[in-house]
């Protein structure tokens, strides 16, 4: 029986993903072929509905923007920002799994987030599997799969991936767009983000890998440093910072002169160490620019802050700014606000995490082409 219209609230879990780290809100993770709101679009759109009435308190702007990209589907979508999901109409669907089954209890920790999305996967890949076309819609376009190699079903594989000889896929694996799995390798009961590299003869059962970040699900082990040529990210540095902010850190850095390196660093809450003090304002800030030049750094975010600092903050705001891309200037820096210590600064930094990430550049920028050397020797502690 289909309606015209559907109400949709997304969870707001952000606080709880602790492990991950991901920039997206957990209704955007990928789950299977789309996110898990796409899922629910098409859901929609096979039950006749009209018009769908998005709901979402966590990271608004990243839900508003997929929304605003989805024109595949012949539906009008709305949207609406709420402070909480307890905000919206009690008629509502939780899209906190996949459409036509019952959910299980809510996640309580990082790794029960993940360990959902792997089972709505599941759930997923089997249903798919189930589908007379099977073969058809499981494996993407311009893919080259080496005779040896055994791909056992069910499994997904997104277009121009390659996979090498005497590979076995799945039951039960995801592989992302774009990537490379060398030879001699075991996928199983696994997803591989888009261009993923795995290198030869290495076995990946129960994980997750994502920009090079191995999560395994098993032991509950999250692995940044691992080596390259086991398993990587195909996608470079290059797209982080673009190639003006480069420049322009670089005219800054000559326009501000050389301050030395620094004898004190300080660890942001993401586990980033950068040089300094986190409460001395704007004298830390041209020993961050070399870190632009790197691409390790965007010239533009919200101000960096330490674990206690975001500890000040309410829940709400921890959860939006635990997302927001940090960089070397804010907006806060335009309202003379210099550091996370300083009165007002959080209003300002949420404003500007709420936003598309390049709505103020131009603000910034301006701001930085005023910056004289004389403001960073005179940048108190709580500026």
């Amino acid at each position: 029986m289909s309606s015209e219209s559907l109400e949709l609230v997304l969870p707001d879990w952000g606080v709880l993903d602790t492990i991950r780290r991901s920039p997206l809100p957990f209704a955007l993770w990928t789950i299977g072929d789309q996110c898990l709101l796409h899922h629910w679009l098409d859901h929609a759109v096979n039950q006749g509905v009209t018009t769908v009435h998005v709901f979402a308190a966590d990271r608004p702007s990243a839900v508003r923007h997929i929304l605003e990209e989805s024109s595949l589907w012949p539906i009008q979508t709305e949207f609406t920002a709420i402070n909480s999901t307890a905000a919206a109409p009690a008629t509502a669907i939780h899209v906190d799994w996949l459409p036509d089954s019952p959910p299980p209890p809510a996640p309580t920790n990082g790794w029960d987030l993940i360990a959902r999305a792997a089972a709505m996967e599941k759930s997923w890949l089997d249903r798919m599997a189930g589908e007379p076309d099977f073969n058809l819609v499981s494996m993407g376009f311009s893919c080259k799969i080496h005779p040896d190699a055994q791909l056992i079903p069910p499994y997904f594989i997104g277009d121009n991936v390659f996979i090498g000889p005497g590979c076995e896929i799945g039951p039960y694996a995801v592989i992302g767009p774009g990537s490379v799995i060398v030879g001699a390798n075991l996928v199983t009961h696994s997803h591989l983000s888009a261009h993923s590299f795995v290198g030869p003869v290495t076995a990946l059962e129960n994980c997750l890998l994502e920009g090079g970040v191995l999560f395994n699900l098993k032991h509950q082990a999250r692995l940044d440093q691992i080596e390259p040529h086991l398993v990587s990210s195909l996608e470079t540095l290059a797209s982080v910072v673009p190639l003006k902010d480069r420049i322009r850190a670089l005219w800054l850095s000559w326009h501000l002169g050389s301050r030395g390196a620094s004898s004190t660093s300080f660890e942001t809450f993401d586990g980033r160490t950068l040089p300094g003090d986190p409460a001395a304002g704007l004298s830390n800030r041209a020993a961050w620019l070399p870190l632009v030049w790197q691409g390790k750094l965007p010239l533009y975010g919200v101000l960096p802050r330490t674990q206690e600092q975001l500890e000040t903050l309410t829940e709400d705001w921890q959860i939006v700014l635990r997302h927001a891309p940090i960089g070397v200037f804010s907006y806060a820096d335009c309202q003379g606000c210099h550091t996370p210590d300083t009165p007002d600064e959080a209003i300002h930094a949420v404003y500007q995490a709420t936003l598309p990430c390049n709505a103020l550049n131009a603000a910034i920028a301006q701001f930085t082409r005023s910056l004289k050397a004389r403001d960073l020797t005179s940048s108190t502690r709580h500026s």
